[in-house]
C-alpha cells in the first residue's frame, strides 16, 4: 500500500496548482490498531501560505538558531488541510479500501464536524521534515533574497549556497529531486 498517492487541488488552490497530497503509508504505531496492522491516509498541504522564520541568535555557529515553524497560522491553510482530511476519509470509506478497514482510528468516527477535524489535525500535525526557502534566491534589490539565481550569497564574495534553502517558494514536489535539479543546473552555469 505504501507509495500510493493522490495529488490534487483543494477548492482554494490557484489555477493549475496541486496543493494536497494524500499518501497511503504504514508508518504509525501498529499496537494502536485493534487488528495489530493498519495503514494511514496521510494528508499533506504542500503549498502552504503560512511562513515560518529562522533567526540567528548568536554569531557563534555552535548556537542553534531560533526556528518558528508557524504551521497553519493562515486560516486558509487550515481550511485546505481539513478539506484534504475530508477527502481522505471519503477515500477510506469507499470500496475497495473500505473492505480493508475495521474502523477509523484517527480522527475517529466521533469526529463529525470541521471543528472536530481541526482539533484532531492540530493534535497530530507533523511535517515532511524537508525545510526550504530560508535563504531564497532573488534579485539584489529584493529584500527577502539572500542569494542570486546561481546560489551566490548577496554581498559575501566566494560564498555560494546550493540546497533547498535557496528555493524562493516551497515546491509542491519532493525536495530531494528538486534540489538535485537545481544543483545540476547551477553547477553547469558556474
Amino acid at each position: 500500500m505504501i507509495g500510493a498517492k493522490v495529488w490534487t487541488a483543494s477548492s482554494q488552490a490557484d489555477a493549475g496548482e496541486l496543493d494536497l497530497h494524500i499518501t497511503a503509508t504504514h508508518l504509525f504505531e501498529h499496537a494502536s490498531s485493534p487488528t495489530g496492522v493498519g495503514f494511514v491516509l496521510a494528508v499533506a498541504l504542500v503549498r502552504p501560505h503560512s511562513q515560518g522564520t529562522l533567526t540567528l541568535v548568536s554569531r557563534d555557529p555552535a548556537v542553534a538558531p531560533r526556528i518558528d515553524l508557524n504551521f497553519l497560522a493562515e486560516p486558509g491553510d487550515r481550511r485546505r488541510l481539513i478539506e484534504g482530511i475530508e477527502l481522505a476519509r471519503r477515500l477510506g470509506a469507499a470500496p475497495p479500501l473500505a473492505d480493508l478497514v475495521e474502523r477509523e482510528l484517527n480522527p475517529g468516527p466521533q469526529a463529525t464536524s470541521r471543528a472536530d477535524l481541526e482539533a484532531s489535525m492540530l493534535a497530530t500535525l507533523d511535517t515532511y521534515h524537508h525545510p526550504t526557502s530560508t535563504a531564497p534566491m532573488g534579485a539584489p534589490d529584493d529584500p527577502a533574497a539572500v542569494t542570486d539565481r546561481l546560489g551566490a550569497v548577496h554581498g559575501v564574495p566566494g560564498l555560494r549556497v546550493v540546497d533547498a534553502s535557496i528555493f524562493p517558494d516551497v515546491p509542491s514536489a519532493a525536495t530531494n529531486l528538486t534540489v538535485i535539479a537545481a544543483a545540476e543546473h547551477i553547477s553547469r552555469q558556474i
